[in-house]
């Protein structure tokens, strides 16, 4: 249940950004963040939406890149979602 609020939550932030992008008022924030956690809660959300299509969703990062990151952590989230959800939507598994 808390995946569905976070999921609708992001639409809705989605949403609203679009109206600030065009109203010129979108504010990039530059905070700390846990790029590993920051996957990993992406990674959860959609697994098992993954799973019912019977597609294996894993996350994982090369060492070489950082994890403590200074960015704006909801925007990249959305960005990864809308990615990730494309890439489970469009990925047809072929059943023996």
């Amino acid at each position: 249940m808390q995946r569905a609020a976070d999921g609708l939550l992001g639409i809705i932030n989605d949403i609203l950004d679009f109206s600030k992008v065009e109203a010129g008022k979108l504010e990039i924030e530059s905070v700390p963040f846990d790029l590993g956690a920051l996957v990993e809660d992406v990674a959860a959300m959609l697994g098992e939406i993954a799973n019912t299509k019977g597609v294996e969703l894993l996350a994982h990062r090369q060492p070489e890149v950082p994890v403590a990151l200074v960015g704006d952590p909801t925007r990249l989230r959305q960005i990864l979602l809308n990615l990730t959800s494309n890439a489970v939507k469009f990925t047809n598994v072929a059943r023996s």
